[in-house]
């Protein structure tokens, strides 16, 4: 396949030393981003199987292909990335609106859900959840102290935990409950959830969440063993430290029920102890899906939790855990279900394709990234930036910005604007005229940018404070 690279005069360099042999034109423009359609009415391109236009570049691309008779689809979006596009041009078909790295990352993904999903087959299901086997490890989502929860508040947990990737919801009961509100929220979650369990010591609140359908029972031992007389054909996970206790436990359960999960209890304070204790349960019982509380981690850890629990999802993989339990009681754990799910996929299709968990298209990396691109050379005659002390405030009025029910609150005088971009809000702010100075115009735009960053990595922010990223 002949390929066209189309760049500015920026990028050349850098596009003509990744073009792997394809021919480049080089447009009478310095940014690469600003070419269009009219950039290329001019170039002959009727020797090309396929021009590759940057991937930022806006045009009607689609139309430009049809009047000439050449595929012309936008490349990558830095020029450090076309040889991976041009290994794939013949595996991929490139888009007109989706730059080609994004493109292809796309790609990756889907077929690494497929490659694991294919293998969807447990041991046993719950409500067509499949757990065990070959099966990806299934996500436990708790809702702490879920019967002090009122309709709307378990209601929204629930539908955010679905949202997240959890696989199974399970509703924490407090030690000391109601039994009316026992049955109060598994009656509503049950009507929301495809699986639901229900994480008590209690026999009584036991029997309630059986009789109003729960699908899975935790936690039973030798402390609440007669709420076996309730279970039907409900999963249930045992609990035991001790690996004899857990096994004849098990083997007492199976009378029950055959859907039986074991959890030998992974500790924070014992975790090395705690693996070997899952791996030497899984050497002595090779079937029965084995429960991996990664929540008791991430909870009691100040560390940001993707890393967390990439590490321990992959642990568990290792040493064949079938389910992962979390909750997100704390704000640093606010989306560990999320983070669980896509380390399942990660850890799974790793396991597959016998590969360490890495270019397999799904990552957890939110603020440190793989790629360090190369930048352009520092310009001649540059001026030392400075900031201006001198303050003026715009006659238009001042805009006060905070973060509520996750969006960008941007609230003037005037109007109020809420959106969950900077760009958006921006845009509206000046269609509405509602600032006349340009350094005003500036700052607003800083703060709403860092509105963005806070909203999307779920930190806190305050107006005019920078943001607080650690200690690095």
């Amino acid at each position: 396949m002949k390929v066209l690279l189309i760049t500015g005069k920026l990028a050349e360099k850098m596009v003509k030393q990744n073009s792997m042999g394809s021919d480049v034109f080089v447009v009478d423009i310095d940014v690469a981003a600003f070419i269009t359609e009219k950039h290329l009415e001019k170039i002959d391109l009727s020797a090309y199987d396929l021009v590759l236009v940057p991937g930022l570049a806006k045009g009607n691309w689609r139309r430009i292909e049809e009047e000439r008779g050449v595929k012309v689809r936008l490349g990558p979006i830095h020029a450090y990335d076309i040889p991976k596009v041009l290994e794939k041009i013949d595996e991929v078909e490139l888009s007109h609106e989706i730059p080609a790295d994004r493109l292809i990352e796309i790609d990756r993904i889907s077929e690494l859900i497929d490659l694991v999903d294919s293998r969807d087959k447990g041991v046993f299901d719950i409500n067509g959840i499949q757990i065990g086997g070959e099966s990806r490890m299934k996500i436990v989502a708790e809702i702490v102290d879920a019967t002090e929860l009122d309709r709307d508040s378990l209601t929204e947990k629930i539908e955010w935990y679905k949202d997240e990737g959890a696989d199974i919801i399970d509703l924490g009961i407090p030690l000391s409950y109601n039994i009316a509100d026992v049955r109060r929220v598994v009656k509503i979650a049950k009507d929301l959830c495809d699986a639901l369990s229900i994480d008590t010591f209690s026999t009584k609140a036991i029997e309630v969440g059986v009789e109003e359908g729960a699908d899975m029972i935790m936690s039973i031992s030798e402390r609440n063993i007669k709420a076996l007389d309730f279970i039907k054909d409900e999963a249930v996970v045992v609990v035991d430290k001790d690996i004899e206790r857990l096994k004849w436990l098990i083997k007492l359960i199976r009378k029950r029920t055959d859907k039986v999960i074991a959890d030998p209890v992974l500790e924070m304070l014992e975790i090395s102890d705690s693996i070997i204790r899952y791996k030497e349960f899984r050497k002595i019982d090779r079937t029965t899906p084995m429960l991996f509380g990664v929540g008791n981690i991430t909870e009691l850890f100040d560390a940001d939790s993707h890393g967390i629990n990439a590490v321990m999802a992959y642990i568990a993989e290792d040493i064949g855990a079938d389910i992962l339990f979390t909750t997100e009681a704390s704000s640093k754990t606010i989306n560990s279900v999320r983070e669980l799910r896509i380390a399942s996929y990660m850890s799974k299709g790793a396991k597959i394709k016998r590969t360490p968990p890495k270019d397999l298209g799904l990552n957890l990396l939110v603020i440190k990234e793989k790629v360090r691109y190369p930048t352009a050379e520092m310009p001649e005659n540059c001026m030392k930036a400075e900031e201006t002390k001198k303050f003026v405030r715009d006659p238009m009025g001042d805009f006060r910005i905070w973060i509520a029910n996750k969006n960008i609150v941007c609230s003037h005088e005037k109007a109020c604007v809420i959106g969950r971009d900077a760009k958006s809000i921006i845009d509206t702010v000046l269609r509405l005229k509602l600032l006349s100075r340009l350094d005003h115009a500036a700052y607003l735009g800083r703060e709403l940018k860092k509105a963005e960053i806070a909203l999307r990595l779920n930190k806190n922010y305050i107006q005019d404070r920078e943001l607080n990223f650690g200690m690095y």
